[in-house]
């Protein structure tokens, strides 16, 4: 017994300390265990919310699947070679894309027959459309990309690939032939009207009249016909003629009987053919149309697409500016207003309806004293296009027209050699700027749909 009391004295504290080191293990080691079991709760409780959530969503109701069920069904629906190219058509179209084959904008590759592929345990049809070559404008062609790539029309196109140049513009042979035709008789009315001091033309064929013509003066293997173009029933005495001679009637573009008092006339031509290949209605302001026939009401009317209305317009106002320059022995324009300048203008002349501005176009400051006037008259300043006054000897001036119109559709600047600049609004800092360069895409399409019956 004294020996078991002497071993506890001896070894008291040190089996304190070694009773003390166990309890404070087990202690921590069950705070690791509740820290550790913390977190999977933790974790636990994350997914069992996330989970709720899913649940707590109502199921979507049966006339919504049904919904959904048929919408998958038409975009599958079975569809013809043809049908899928009138689609494709229609979409290019209605972004802005030439489709006229003579204009050769628009084309799709033969498609030899559709191919099949199996998903999902079911077999589809696929209609390949490879090479399809779209050129144009721009907007226009990025317009038809992102409508094929939209789904929109048709959810189960997939566009598979895409790419993008450009190019200076240009057509066919056969497509130029007909616009140089139109360029031509444009340029010829234009002609006929500044030579003849005409405003608008008095009794014009236009298209209200229904009939467009293919011969610009008259047939002499017609007779008692008379024909001509754009006007060929204005008498000579409207025309200011009362000698004794006998011009012919009418303003027409060949062999024209031009009055040049009121007792002579000459005979001048303003294009170099009595007939052209296509057919013409003009109206009283100069505007021409050209057709594929007389019937205006039946006949194709070009151009079909407004991008080649404003190309002509670039055209007459740019050949307009060099025939001013000519007229006036201008090397270049003197004050122009030119690109640099920030404004673009569709005011060939000086507009009667703002009193205090002085408008006109290219050059609207060049007072008269610099262009070599020093008579006692008020000729007007600037050389433009519209009514311009020219100045015929130090002392006097005449008022001439190079262009028939006053305002035109498009905006326009001019650098000091004459060259024009096209643009949709009057501030070229922020307007779109016209120019004969396309954007070309080279595009493929697949189009997924079920199999017609009896593939």
């Amino acid at each position: 017994m004294e020996i078991i009391k002497n071993l506890l004295d001896r070894f008291g504290p040190t089996g304190a300390t070694v009773i003390f080191g166990f309890f404070l293990i087990i202690y921590v080691a069950l705070g690791v265990l509740y820290f550790q079991q913390g977190a999977k709760q933790g974790g636990i409780e994350e997914q069992i919310a996330q989970i709720s959530s899913v649940v707590a969503k109502p199921l979507a109701s049966a006339e919504k699947l049904q919904e959904e069920y048929n919408d998958a069904n038409i975009a599958l629906a079975p569809m013809t070679v043809k049908y899928a190219l009138d689609m494709l058509v229609n979409m290019a179209q209605e972004s802005g894309v030439e489709i006229d084959p003579d204009v050769a904008e628009f084309s799709i590759s033969p498609l030899a027959s559709p191919s099949t592929v199996e998903v999902g345990g079911g077999s589809y049809q696929v209609l390949s459309f490879s090479n399809m070559r779209v050129q144009g404008d721009y907007d226009s062609v990025m317009a038809f990309i992102s409508a094929l790539d939209s789904g929109e029309e048709k959810k189960t196109m997939v566009l598979q690939g895409v790419d993008i140049s450009q190019t200076e513009f240009s057509v066919k042979s056969e497509e130029e032939v007909r616009r140089e035709e139109f360029r031509n008789m444009a340029l010829a009315v234009m002609d006929m009207m500044t030579d003849n001091e005409l405003s608008v033309i008095p009794n014009p064929m236009d298209f209200a009249g229904g009939v467009a013509a293919n011969f610009m003066g008259d047939n002499p293997d017609t007779w008692g016909i008379t024909e001509g173009f754009p006007d060929k029933t204005t008498v000579v005495a409207d025309k200011g003629y009362t000698g004794e001679g006998a011009p012919r009637d009418g303003y027409v573009l060949y062999e024209h009987d031009k009055i040049t008092a009121t007792d002579n006339f000459t005979t001048t031509s303003y294009i170099s053919i009595l007939e052209t290949e296509y057919y013409y209605t003009c109206e009283s302001d100069g505007t021409v149309r050209q057709f594929d026939g007389p019937d205006a009401a039946t006949a194709t009317e070009y151009p079909k697409s407004e991008r080649e209305e404003r190309r002509r317009e670039m055209y007459l106002v740019s050949l307009a500016v060099q025939d001013m320059m000519t007229d006036n022995e201008l090397t270049v324009v003197p004050n122009p207003m030119d690109f640099a300048s920030g404004v673009a203008t569709n005011l060939l002349g000086d507009n009667p309806d703002t009193a205090v501005t002085r408008e006109g176009f290219p050059d609207n400051t060049t007072v008269a004293d610099d262009k070599g006037y020093t008579g006692v008259g008020f000729p007007r300043d600037g050389y433009v296009l519209y009514e311009h006054d020219k100045i015929t000897a130090t002392g006097n001036f005449t008022t001439t027209s190079y262009i028939p119109m006053l305002t035109t559709k498009y905006y326009y600047t001019c650098e000091l050699d004459g060259t024009v600049r096209q643009f949709d609004g009057p501030d070229v800092a922020t307007a779109t700027e016209y120019q004969d360069i396309d954007t070309v895409a080279m595009l493929s399409v697949d189009i997924y749909t079920k199999p017609l019956e009896g593939d």
